[in-house]
């Protein structure tokens, strides 16, 4: 039973009992109430069919959208099985990539800075962090704090 159906029942109890409006302060409050539900009936039908308005218009977007997802991605759920990938084909191929960098930390402010070859033939670096400049060193210091470049001589 709706709430419009509820309140019209209570209506017609109301009527049934033969309350005069006009004599009775109890009867008349209670038929304005009447009336107020009526109205709070009928809003919320309004509202409960443009809901099911706006949820059919939503599903009908879902379905448009997904049909442009598959358009435009090309893809359907039974092109890929779990089986046909191994975890190796998720890992950077581009290892030897890798070797084209070199990994130091700014001596200024520790921010570790990934530098190319071109960069370490010039010898120097701009941080971008803190903007300092500093030489790259690449002679490794003994435990003396000397350098290990003239050790053959």
């Amino acid at each position: 039973m709706t709430i419009s159906e509820k309140v019209a029942y209570i209506q017609g109890l109301f009527d049934g009992m033969g309350l005069d409006k006009k004599e009775s302060g109890e009867a008349k409050i209670m038929a304005e109430i009447l009336d107020v539900l009526k109205e709070i009936g009928e809003q919320l039908e309004t509202v409960d069919a443009t809901l099911d308005e706006y949820g059919e218009e939503i599903d009908a977007l879902s379905d448009d959208l997904s049909d442009v997802e598959e358009q435009v991605y090309d893809l359907d759920d039974d092109d890929f099985d779990d089986d046909d990938f191994d975890d190796d084909d998720f890992e950077d191929d581009d290892d030897e990539d890798d070797d084209d960098f070199f990994e130091t930390p700014c001596p200024n402010c520790g921010e570790d800075l990934f530098i190319d070859d071109d960069v370490l033939e010039a010898g120097f670096v701009d941080c971008p962090a803190c903007g300092q400049k500093f030489a790259i060193s690449f002679e490794e210091e003994d435990e003396d704090g000397d350098d290990n470049e003239d050790e053959d001589e």
